[in-house]
């Protein structure tokens, strides 16, 4: 029929040898997966666990978590508990890590079947509400994350996945030869599990994703030093890889069939369901000419008569794109000018493309500006965004110490409180004409839950170097990681619950 394209003839053997590649890509995996598992114990033994345990201790290498920009890397303990009763099909986990300066911040879950939650045991950012709920395909999460923690389950797992298994050939891992695998969890992410081709043992995994500061990111998991527990083998060391770096080294204590208690498996006393909430709008106005971004907490916009300051830029491209955006909308005739990141973690300046991207400046102290030059560069493909360095580098202006923008009506100072244990450099922001002060790190409260922690060593430091400024009072303290605006008595109150009084005096009935 005329106007008609047809595609051409694909001759037949074209057609079979695809299939056939497909097909034997399959069975190549399951020939290396079948080996694997008869190496660990064989699938009657796996099959035969009722419950397993695990509990890590070890150290995390502080991977753009660091006093510095650059390595060596700070060492910080790092520990957790894993339990799933695939009996009773529930499961509990929990990580420690502590960050440099700030302390042990962690995070735990616990599920029966496909209900369940998540919350942080030491209240540090979320208080005492429950930090999210899980139902359903929700519950996918949480569950991924046991067989990445039990070698002989994953096997199991990706065994019983059917046809979702594919051969991707050999490779080389640490000089020893290695059968690859795909398989896709039921959380959706795609894992590479790696067998050895000598020995046909469980080795570990991969898996690739982008990073806001180093783009492209293969993480890897490496188990070893192997025991028996009821014929069924597990590693005590696991090695975590990122990219070509160890990012944490843990020592793995396994157990088999024990008892487990029904309230090991329940969220514990003293939290509160997530409060429900009305949207609010992108952007709260904190003070004239002051707000913060509702939808990534922490950044603080500035509004000068001709231009913005932006006040943090965390995690990636897409998020500080997304601040950008709504500031177009808000304030059309009114470009961003400045961008101020903290320090150089990526949950603060790992969007900095972002605003390059915009024309922005990105002001900064004098041990960040490569850093930020460098994240200017880094290759991208998972998630590519549109930037593209100039060969004259990225717009960024470093300072020392102190540096003032002003336009007469409005009036923003920048203070570098560095060094301190947890950067060692960090800048602060000051509002003399509206008494706020703006900071990442150095003093963290529940943004849900209510009420104040102890202040942290750091951030009896922080008070300190207020001091030290002439900043001896303010009317409003913002937080670089929430929106919650913490007044200077309950600043004060935190101080108090340290035993510091040295801000300023403090009434003990106040507390």
């Amino acid at each position: 029929m005329k106007g008609i394209l047809r595609a051409p003839a694909r001759p037949p053997g074209v057609v079979a040898a695809a299939a056939e590649f497909t097909l034997h890509s399959y069975r190549q995996a399951r020939t290396a997966l079948a080996r694997a598992i008869e190496v660990a114990g064989g699938s009657a033994d796996i099959r035969r666990l009722r419950n397993v345990s695990l509990s890590y201790t070890g150290h995390r290498n502080m991977i753009n978590q660091s006093r510095r920009a650059f390595p060596p890397w700070d060492r910080e303990p790092a520990s957790g508990t894993v339990i799933v009763d695939r009996a009773g099909e529930r499961m509990f986990a929990e990580n420690y890590t502590s960050y440099p300066g700030i302390g042990r911040f962690g995070g735990a879950w616990a599920l029966n079947g496909d209900h369940g939650a998540h919350w942080e045991p030491a209240r540090n950012h979320h208080g005492s509400e429950i930090i999210a709920t899980f139902s359903g395909r929700d519950a996918d999460g949480p569950w991924a994350l046991i067989p990445r923690w039990i070698p002989p389950l994953m096997l199991l797992d990706a065994w019983d996945s059917g046809i979702n298994l594919r051969s991707l050939g050999n490779t080389v891992r640490d000089g020893r030869p290695m059968h690859a695998l795909a398989w896709t969890q039921r959380d959706r992410a795609t894992i590479t599990l790696l067998v050895d081709a000598d020995s046909g043992a469980f080795s570990g995994f991969e898996w690739i994703h982008d990073d806001g500061v180093y783009g492209d990111v293969t993480d890897r998991v490496e188990y070893s030093d192997w025991h028996a527990i009821r014929g069924v083998y597990f590693p005590t060391r696991r090695t975590d890889w990122f990219n070509h770096e160890i990012a944490r080294e843990l020592d793995l204590d396994y157990r088999t069939d024990t008892a487990l208690a029904d309230d090991q498996f329940e969220i514990p006393p003293g939290y509160s369901q997530p409060q429900k909430t009305e949207a609010a709008a992108r952007l709260q106005k904190v003070a004239d000419g002051v707000y913060l971004d509702t939808q990534v907490d922490g950044v603080m916009i500035v509004e000068f008569r001709d231009f913005l300051a932006v006040v943090d830029c965390p995690d990636s491209f897409r998020i500080a794109d997304s601040t950008i955006a709504a500031l177009r909308d808000a304030f059309p005739d009114k470009p961003v000018r400045y961008v101020v990141p903290s320090h150089t973690h990526g949950d603060h300046g790992g969007g900095a493309r972002a605003y390059f991207h915009a024309g922005a400046t990105l002001l900064t102290t004098p041990g960040h500006v490569e850093f930020y030059r460098r994240l200017a560069q880094v290759r991208r493909t998972i998630s590519p965004d549109p930037y593209l360095a100039p060969d004259s580098g990225p717009a960024i202006e470093e300072f020392r110490d102190k540096h003032t923008i002003s336009d007469g009506t409005q009036t923003m100072v920048l203070h570098d409180v560095g060094p301190n244990a947890h950067s060692a450099e960090l800048t602060i922001v000051h509002l003399p004409i509206h008494g706020i002060v703006w900071q990442a790190d150095v003093f963290i409260s529940p943004a849900t839950g209510g009420g104040v922690n102890p202040a942290m060593p750091i951030g009896i430091e922080f008070a300190e170097k207020l001091k030290s400024l002439g900043i001896d009072d303010f009317t409003a303290l913002l937080e670089g990681h929430n929106r919650r605006v913490v007044t200077s008595e309950e600043f004060r109150r935190a101080l108090a619950l340290a035993g510091y009084r040295g801000y300023e005096p403090f009434r003990a009935t106040q507390i």
